[in-house]
């Protein structure tokens, strides 16, 4: 088999600059097709909140940083929105507080998901965003976890058991090493692959810069090409990404602008095969055969 370029990208589940990134990942998904994968790894952004609170604010207590900081985050997030336009909604945002200090349980989230259920492991990170950033839902809680585990279609007590398990916590800590070992100190980083071949960039960098790297990277053996655009064509994308935004879909199938990917997609909303949600600044497709319960 001819070799396949593998974007992995170290992340964490709460980034708002990855959830931004999506636009890109599906069009790179689109044009590439079978040619590119795309794996995940986490980057634990946040090990303790106490180390990037205003030290100042703790003076006042250390509830007090917190609640500051997560005002300071949310205006980051805000902040984020024009990338690509992903909507984000900060209108009651406390991701943390004194007993949730750290993203430490959304990394072991995935890496469990990623052991039990490794065909959802992408689904369900998309949907721990989408709790977090556009449901603004405090996802550092494990029964906010065990929400999105129960809408993903993940067991729960098989979750739980591999959450709690030592060899998921060695599954993570391979991943920071592998990180330390790259050098890598921003998040989100990619490392792209083919053939033996890798190069290291940021997960930002925008499409046309993708294809650069991949181009260089496989002297010119992948290259992207146009998708059919059809119903089906959008009812596959639909099935691998059952909650998706318009956005992404325009990005996907070079549609001029999300009025247009709506008309399109008309169709599939008549036979009740998709819904639309409307959200805080935008809306996103609810694929509902993949998942009667993603509706989230």
């Amino acid at each position: 088999m001819r070799p396949t370029v593998t974007i992995t990208t170290f992340t964490d589940p709460m980034m708002g600059l990855s959830y931004e990134s999506e636009p890109v990942f599906r069009r790179l998904e689109t044009h590439f097709g079978e040619s590119i994968r795309f794996k995940y790894a986490m980057g634990l952004l946040v090990p303790d909140v106490y180390q990037l609170v205003n030290p100042a604010d703790l003076a006042d207590g250390r509830m007090e940083a917190i609640e500051r900081y997560n005002v300071h985050l949310a205006r980051i997030y805000e902040n984020e929105e024009p990338i690509s336009g992903m909507p984000i909604n900060m209108q009651s945002f406390c991701l943390f507080d004194e007993e949730h200090t750290s993203t430490l349980p959304l990394n072991l989230a995935f890496k469990a998901v990623e052991r039990i259920a490794p065909s959802k492991a992408e689904m369900f990170l998309y949907n721990l965003r989408y709790a977090t950033i556009v449901e603004c839902r405090p996802t550092t809680r494990i029964d906010e976890i065990l929400r999105v585990i129960r809408l993903s279609g993940i067991d729960r007590d098989e979750f739980l058991i591999a959450y709690h398990s030592k060899a998921t916590e060695r599954h993570l800590m391979e991943d920071l090493r592998t990180m330390a070992s790259y050098g890598i100190r921003s998040l989100p980083t990619c490392i792209i692959e083919y053939n033996g071949r890798e190069a290291l960039v940021s997960s930002l960098i925008g499409y046309d810069a993708f294809v650069h790297v991949i181009d260089q990277l496989t002297h010119s053996a992948v290259k992207p090409q146009t998708p059919e655009l059809s119903l089906d064509s959008v009812r596959l994308l639909l099935h691998r990404h059952p909650l998706i935004s318009p956005i992404e879909l325009r990005e996907a199938f070079n549609f001029a602008s999300v009025s247009d990917v709506l008309r399109f997609i008309q169709p599939l909303v008549e036979t009740s095969e998709i819904e639309i949600i409307q959200v805080y600044h935008g809306q996103f497709i609810n694929h509902k055969q993949k998942n009667n319960e993603n509706d989230i």
